[in-house]
């Protein structure tokens, strides 16, 4: 009998004592209604009349957001899927106010995702998922305060849209470096311009200057060790480089000894046969 008495006083004390560890909090009822939230540690209840019906765990809660499609307002599909950080921070909202606070919030979550897509345009998805991200999370907050939650934040973790798509959206930057590239070139060939009209007003008061230029491009061809050159020195033509092959001496020498009959001065003898 003592041993019955033993055992059972031992369920008792088992019954009644209670540990919460550090991050759960523990819901306290008695006879159906709400009586406290434990701490962490050692507690009591009163077997029969008090349960606990809840433990929450007050650490924060990771939630990777499945895929959600939707249309962006300028009418393209996408995926969207992102990450949610959480916490319980009231536990008697958490417990009191929705049946299950994990599926609430994660249903608010992709909601609020979806609705986002529909009202912002594509650049924006692609560009400033950190404002997105803030967008849902503030949008989330408003619901789930009601249930004792805090939505720490929310981090776009990725925008999908079809391969033609994007496609196009890779040629688009494309398409612009190649148009900035054009516009320098362009502004590169019109200083180039300026810049030879200048030496060119130069080399026209100057003929040293021009004739100093002249050796220096000579000099230039000759260092490339390509092909032998042979320069044949001509008249001064005022142009600073040898005309090509002496030209400008033929031409000088036709101009001061125009065409004529060419006839020998000594008249060869008639041959003569021998008898």
């Amino acid at each position: 009998m003592i041993y019955v008495f033993v055992g059972i006083a031992l369920i008792l004390f088992l019954m009644t004592v209670k540990v919460c560890n550090e991050w759960d909090r523990h819901i306290i009822f008695t006879l159906g209604r709400f009586t406290k939230v434990t701490r962490p540690g050692l507690y009591f209840l009163v077997p029969f009349l008090q349960s606990v019906k809840r433990v929450v765990d007050t650490r924060i809660i990771t939630y990777t957001v499945p895929l959600q499609k939707g249309l962006t307002k300028d009418n393209i599909p996408v995926e969207v899927d992102a990450i949610v950080f959480y916490k319980v921070n009231d536990v008697k909202s958490a417990v009191l106010n929705v049946d299950d606070y994990h599926r609430a919030t994660q249903l608010s979550v992709r909601s609020a995702i979806r609705d986002m897509v529909g009202k912002s345009q594509l650049d924006e998805l692609l560009s400033e998922r950190d404002k997105i991200g803030d967008i849902v999370r503030e949008h989330t907050s408003e619901l789930v305060t009601l249930w004792g939650l805090l939505i720490v934040t929310v981090e776009i973790k990725d925008v999908i849209v079809s391969k033609e798509l994007e496609d196009a959206i890779a040629r688009e930057p494309a398409a612009e470096r190649e148009k900035r590239a054009r516009l320098l070139l362009a502004q590169a060939e019109e200083l180039a311009a300026d810049a030879i009209v200048r030496a060119s007003h130069k080399y026209a008061h100057d003929p040293v200057a021009l004739q100093l230029r002249s050796m220096n491009m000579l000099y230039e061809m000759c260092m490339e060790g390509k092909s032998t050159m042979v320069f044949v020195p001509t008249t001064d033509t005022g142009n600073g480089m040898p005309s090509i092959i002496g030209m400008e001496s033929v031409k000088g020498m036709i101009e001061q000894h125009p065409a004529r009959e060419f006839k020998p001065e000594v008249q060869p003898e008639p041959l003569k046969l021998p008898d």
